[in-house]
């Protein structure tokens, strides 16, 4: 699974060099007004799925001590790193091409987040133990991702109706993923799953959010798109974590 989903995202990257990134923690502009990061000047921090690297870009403009960034893409990894090359040299950014499964040799961290990767995890009890050893005590560890009711729910017949189980926590194997001629694995889970499994890993849930729309421009025309604003409107399609290592 994680080859093919390494595969493929290898050959979608191009597609994503603009998707969310900080200060925004997701589609339609979600997040940025919750307050969630604390002061970014001289702290370090770790993202988790960091694809083109914006969000980095977004932390040491800020202030940040250290941002460390992991991702399976090498493409992704690439991109990364060439938006990000000054402060590389400058030894302040560091972006490493791994899973998110496989533990890192790194530096206590203060915070630790992920927008819209961390879900794409093929095992997410290792993910979790993962964060919770990079954290120092006290440290954040904040992620977004879709909303599972929302995947759930599609437009039919000038309808929006649940086609599939809020349920079913099958792997489900998505053939020809954004047109790209490969397989992408993904496991939707419930919200009362991602839960138990960070309490499981040690972690104290500080909030749990589900932020209404805010960048009315990002919704696309066409009712049946993944991120139409009505459907937006309806249902919650971000959910993000806050959670915090204890003391």
């Amino acid at each position: 699974m994680l080859k093919d989903n390494q595969d493929n995202w290898d050959r979608v990257a191009h597609l994503f060099i603009e998707a969310s990134a900080l200060p925004v923690w997701g589609p339609l502009g979600v997040g940025d007004d919750l307050g969630l990061l604390p002061e970014i000047s001289g702290k370090t921090f770790l993202e988790i799925a960091c694809g083109s690297g914006r969000s980095i870009k977004y932390l040491t403009g800020n202030g940040a001590k250290k941002v460390y960034g992991l991702d399976l893409s090498k493409t992704q990894v690439d991109e990364a790193r060439r938006y990000n090359s000054k402060a590389i040299k400058d030894g302040i950014v560091e972006i490493l091409q791994c899973p998110m499964e496989e533990k890192l040799d790194i530096e206590p961290i203060d915070v630790v987040f992920s927008v819209y990767g961390l879900g794409w995890t093929v095992d997410p009890d290792k993910t979790f133990a993962n964060v919770y050893s990079y954290l120092k005590p006290g440290g954040l560890f904040i992620w977004s991702w879709d909303h599972t009711i929302y995947t759930d729910v599609q437009y039919e017949d000038g309808k929006y109706i649940a086609v599939y189980s809020y349920h079913d926590e099958s792997p489900v194997r998505m053939e020809n993923w954004r047109g790209a001629g490969g397989s992408a694995n993904i496991t939707y889970r419930k919200t009362s799953t991602w839960i138990n499994m960070m309490v499981k890993a040690g972690f104290e849930i500080k909030g749990y959010f589900e932020p209404e729309p805010k960048d009315l421009s990002c919704s696309k025309p066409d009712p049946t798109s993944h991120y139409h604003i009505e459907k937006a409107k309806r249902l919650p399609a971000t959910v993000i974590y806050s959670c915090r290592k204890p003391e």
